[in-house]
C-alpha cells in the first residue's frame, strides 16, 4: 500500500536519507508529540478477569523495546501539511509498504482507554503492539500507519518513485530536488489548492 513520510524544508537531510538510502527511520515512542502516546489504564487491567499486575509490567517492558515511524495513507490533508511539513514548505514522500501485518500496523482510533481491559487475553507482546497502535480519536484526521518495530532502520523493499512538494516550497529548493529526482528517477510533483481543498498535483516537467 501507498504511505506517505511528511518532512518539513528544515528536514530535507531526512527526506534525502529516505530517498536515498531507501529507509525509514524508526523512533523511540516516548519522543513523539502525542502526550497519550503508549497510555493505557493498568487499573482496567487489574480488574479484568485474570489481570494480573506482572502482567502490566510485562506489558510496559515490551512497549518500551518498540520504536516508531508513523506514516499517513493520504497526503490530502491540510493539517498534516501544517503539523508535519512545515505549512506547505515541506515534502511528502510516498513510499510502498506491505498489508498491514506484521510489524506494519493501522492505527485504530478509540473514544478512551478502557478497551484496554481486552489487553488480559492477548501476549504481553500482543498487547504493547496494542497500545501503540492506537489513539485517541482526535488524531483520526493523520489517516495514520505505523511501522512498529525494535530496531531503528526499516528497509524499504522498493525504493521511492514518487514525492510530492509543497507548493510553498522555496525555489531553490525546489530546483535542487527537481535535479536529484530526474537523476534517481522519481517522479516530483506540487501542491495545488482550490477551493475545495487539496484537489490536484500539477505534475512538473523534468525534461
Amino acid at each position: 500500500m501507498k504511505a506517505y513520510k511528511f518532512r518539513g524544508a528544515d528536514q530535507i537531510p531526512f527526506a534525502l536519507d529516505i530517498m536515498l538510502k531507501q529507509r525509514l527511520f524508526c523512533a523511540n515512542w516516548t519522543d513523539l508529540n502525542d502526550p497519550m502516546e503508549g497510555a493505557f489504564q493498568p487499573q482496567n487491567i487489574l480488574e479484568a478477569n485474570g489481570g494480573r499486575k506482572e502482567q502490566i509490567e510485562q506489558i510496559i517492558e515490551e512497549k518500551m523495546k518498540l520504536k516508531v515511524c508513523s506514516l499517513a495513507k493520504d497526503f490530502r490533508s491540510h493539517l498534516l501539511w501544517a503539523h508535519y511539513a512545515d505549512g506547505f514548505s515541506g515534502v511528502a514522500i510516498e513510499v510502498e509498504l506491505p498489508k498491514a501485518g506484521g510489524v506494519i500496523k493501522n492505527v485504530e482510533y478509540r473514544e478512551a482507554q478502557s478497551w484496554a481491559e481486552s489487553l488480559v487475553e492477548i501476549s504481553t507482546s500482543e498487547a504493547a503492539n496494542e497500545i501503540l497502535s492506537s489513539k485517541f480519536k482526535d488524531w483520526k484526521y493523520e489517516k495514520e500507519v505505523r511501522v512498529l518495530q525494535q530496531g531503528s532502520w526499516y528497509e524499504l523493499s522498493k525504493p521511492v518513485r514518487r514525492i510530492i512538494c509543497g507548493h510553498r516550497m522555496n525555489p531553490a529548493l525546489f530546483e535542487t530536488l527537481q535535479i536529484l529526482c530526474k537523476h534517481k528517477g522519481i517522479e516530483i510533483l506540487q501542491t495545488t489548492i482550490t477551493e475545495r481543498g487539496i484537489r490536484s498535483l500539477a505534475v512538473i516537467d523534468q525534461q
